[in-house]
């Protein structure tokens, strides 16, 4: 609601006054006595979040697309991936030259793209910001996509593919997300014969009717001056798309319940070491404040002295309860890696017992403080970390619209008590509200079929032809003993 009226606000504005500030202020929240997230509109498909921390002479400047992996259509995943390539090495310049530039001006250059959104990193001195901006908005506007570069990234890809392949960890995290979003495998890279065919004019197309279309946001984190800022982030893109306000679409792809939830899935691999174990529950998103509990009640089940840690398997192979955010859902996940003779029924009975021990016993006091404590620290420490603040901010953005979800989390924590723990149990840690997936090897054939070799008619016409020679061999040979003159040759 709030945005519609700055939208609404921007073009009575452009109406009236044509050289009023396109920007307006969404909303500000305090991360700690020093840093501060100011939430701008810059038009009416870019954001801006700036924090002023002055504490470096340096800044860190990230544009984040709000499309992923996952919202690319089945068999035609990778084009966001690679359009993340030509974007960060490129822009209107020749291959090269844009990282020279970079590199020439103190700076250093990042990209990646994740299942909903693609970002990219510039990292300057402090006086630097104007070519920041020139940078960013040249990559928006003047990408060059022509063969040349098709060609060179293909190379680039391709390897970087090849090398992925090894990583039985990616693989099966692949695996798991398709089953998620119902599609054979979640791939941000693409299948090769899909990387092999792409060309310059259906990439171009792509980038401008699909990817430059979606909502963007700029997260600047350092020491900048925030009028400064805004003043160039409007002449940069405050007249972009003025009256497009109501054409934004939003992609959210849709959790495919009736599909997966409730079941489970056991693909296996020759070469394994260990089996890999994945079990996930649906939960509500980032802006619920359920996830706030989910948050605490992971902390609780990682607790070292956690029967699924200590007892069951070797605690080094486990990589426990984490909880991630998508669009409009979440995932509370129990992942482990497990010796190759564990049954699967017998870590989901560990996780039952565990749960109900819980929802039955209800947690103290102090176990909710100590959880709570321990999830606050995490994000109070991940706010004095630029990568781990933007990126938090992006992915906000990117799922629920508002970058400033993760500060607001914090509400959330504080309000969470005692009895809301058995109940988000009971309300969503259920089998029937879950998917699991289990990696082991094939099964053991016996020794008999394992040195059998398949029979055919050919197979067996031989071995009739060998016993026809046999049976004559033999015959002939009883005829010559028989013979007199056979019997006293030799006298």
């Amino acid at each position: 609601m709030i945005k519609t009226y700055a939208i609404i606000s921007f073009l009575v504005c452009l109406l009236l006054a044509g050289n009023c500030h396109s920007y307006q202020l969404i909303g500000t929240e305090a991360l700690s006595e020093e840093l501060v997230a100011q939430h701008y509109t810059i038009n009416p498909r870019l954001d801006a979040v700036i924090v002023v921390d002055r504490t470096i002479p340096a800044f860190e400047y990230y544009t984040f697309y709000c499309a992923g992996a996952a919202d690319e259509e089945e068999g035609q995943q990778g084009r966001i991936h690679f359009l993340e390539h030509i974007l960060a090495g490129i822009g209107s310049q020749a291959p090269g030259k844009l990282n020279q530039i970079i590199a020439n001006n103190g700076g250093q250059e990042y990209a990646f793209t994740t299942i909903h959104f693609m970002y990219l990193r510039l990292r300057f001195p402090k006086d630097k910001f104007d070519l920041a901006v020139e940078i960013d908005r040249d990559r928006f506007y003047n990408t060059v996509i022509n063969g040349e570069v098709v060609k060179k990234e293909k190379k680039i890809i391709l390897t970087e593919k090849s090398r992925n392949e090894v990583f039985l960890e990616k693989k099966f995290g692949s695996y798991f997300l398709g089953l998620v979003y119902g599609k054979k495998q979640l791939s941000y890279i693409g299948t090769k014969a899909f990387i092999e065919q792409l060309e310059p004019v259906g990439l171009r197309d792509y980038y401008e009717n699909f990817l430059r279309l979606q909502k963007r946001l700029v997260v600047m984190i350092g020491d900048v001056d925030v009028t400064h800022v805004l003043t160039k982030l409007d002449e940069a893109y405050g007249n972009e798309q003025k009256l497009s306000a109501l054409s934004i679409k939003f992609y959210s792809p849709q959790y495919p319940k009736s599909e997966v939830l409730g079941k489970k899935f056991n693909p296996t691999s020759k070469n394994l070491s260990v089996s890999k174990f994945r079990k996930s529950w649906y939960t509500p998103s980032l802006d619920h404040r359920d996830f706030a509990g989910l948050l605490i009640l992971s902390s609780i089940l990682n607790k070292r002295s956690n029967p699924l840690k200590s007892s069951l398997i070797d605690s080094t192979l486990v990589s426990g309860f984490n909880l991630n955010h998508y669009k409009g859902f979440g995932l509370i996940s129990y992942q482990a890696d497990l010796p190759l003779d564990t049954a699967v029924d017998a870590i989901e009975t560990a996780i039952q017992t565990k749960l109900r021990e819980i929802k039955m016993q209800g947690i103290s006091k102090s176990e909710l403080i100590a959880a709570r404590n321990q999830q606050l620290k995490k994000m109070y420490s991940n706010f004095y970390v630029p990568t781990n603040l933007a990126y938090s901010f992006g992915r906000a953005f990117a799922h629920t619209n508002d970058p400033l979800l993760y500060p607001k989390l914090i509400k959330d924590l504080k309000s969470i008590h005692r009895e809301d723990i058995p109940r988000i149990i009971d309300q969503y840690l259920t089998d029937d509200n879950s998917i699991t997936a289990f990696l082991t090897l094939p099964p053991k054939k016996t020794a008999a079929k394992e040195n059998s070799t398949p029979r055919t008619a050919l197979h067996y016409g031989i071995m009739v032809l060998i016993l026809v020679g046999l049976v004559l061999l033999v015959g002939w040979i009883i005829r010559r003993c028989r013979s007199p003159e056979r019997l006293f040759s030799n006298e």
